[in-house]
């Protein structure tokens, strides 16, 4: 099988050269099932897995952690079956994805909704796993509630809103620009560039750390909770009034998808899988389709920023 193969780490961008080389397709043991993969996104998680981002990176290892595609060893319950997942940790501690086939535990394994092709379905795993694990596991989003989505042009913002809508909450769109506004109001958003100095909402998904905190803290009502899914090294520190968090009743909520195992994934997958047949939620559009000869430079988009697209891997193995 081609499979995209990591055997050093890289210092910058400009280092990113991966390998696309052939490897033995992998046999299943008791309780594993083997993906013939179809399509799978590439997250930034995996890019920084090969810059040192993360200590515990295996090496040589193949990357990825998102998938959709085939059963095809396994057991009778499962092969041939259209499946989905990610893996908190596969493509980092161990081999991933980003190849013609993969191992996957059945637990981990999640069908596939009527309503998405195999080729979307790689696209959306991570983040909406992401904004669904954060929103409604952690924070127990309830209907009425406003949430401030906190880069809401991007893919887990994307994702992060369309839940919203689905549970019948209020989401408001923070983005960049004026432009990117005007892009959110043609999607029926309410949107700003800037947190407005009289907002009061229920929830904040903070993708940007530190930075706007005062005005992110101000704008948090009592019982409010705050999702913290990023926090790149210059946005790490935050001055905090505990004071007012406590007589506030407020909560500040880790969300990091590397301690969800692949069957924690499955779960939330499955949870999601009537609002994506029933079209209340609305997947990720397939924005870059790579190859996997072309690994190398569809990780350097996702390194540099794709403007919220997402890049994603096709086998050629099912072209």
């Amino acid at each position: 099988m081609k499979a995209a193969y990591l055997t050093t780490l890289f210092k910058n961008e400009q280092d990113i050269d991966i390998s696309c080389i052939d490897r033995p397709i992998p046999t299943p043991k008791q309780g594993e099932a083997l993906i013939q993969i179809v399509s799978s996104g590439i997250n930034p998680s995996d890019v920084r897995a090969t810059m040192g981002y993360f200590p515990n990176a295996q090496l040589p290892r193949i990357p990825g952690r998102d998938f959709a595609g085939i059963v095809i060893d396994g057991s009778k319950a499962w092969k041939g079956k259209h499946v989905w997942g990610t893996g908190g940790a596969v493509g980092i501690q161990s081999d991933g994805t980003h190849a013609e086939y993969a191992i996957i535990s059945e637990a981990g394994l999640a069908e596939i909704p009527s309503s998405l092709s195999l080729l979307q379905a790689g696209a959306q795993p991570l983040p909406f796993i992401t904004a669904y694990y954060g929103l409604v596991t952690r924070a127990r989003i309830k209907p009425g509630e406003k949430v401030l989505v906190i880069g809401a042009m991007g893919q887990v913002g994307r994702a992060a809103m369309t839940i919203c809508s689905w549970k019948k909450a209020a989401p408001i769109a923070l983005v960049r620009t004026p432009e990117d506004v005007q892009a959110a109001h043609q999607l029926g958003w309410e949107a700003y560039s800037e947190i407005p100095k009289d907002l009061s909402v229920d929830l904040i998904l903070n993708s940007i750390g530190s930075l706007q905190w005062d005005q992110q803290i101000h704008s948090l009502k009592s019982q409010g909770r705050m999702i913290i899914i990023a926090a790149l090294p210059n946005q790490r520190e935050a001055n905090i009034n505990l004071f007012e968090v406590y007589r506030k009743n407020q909560e500040i909520l880790g969300i990091n998808t590397l301690d969800l195992d692949p069957a924690s994934n499955a779960k939330l997958l499955n949870e999601m899988k009537e609002g994506f047949e029933s079209k209340a939620l609305i997947p990720l559009e397939n924005g870059m389709i790579f190859n996997l000869e072309d690994i190398s430079e569809a990780y350097k988009i996702v390194l540099h920023g794709s403007g919220g697209k997402r890049v994603l891997l096709k086998m050629s193995s099912t072209s």
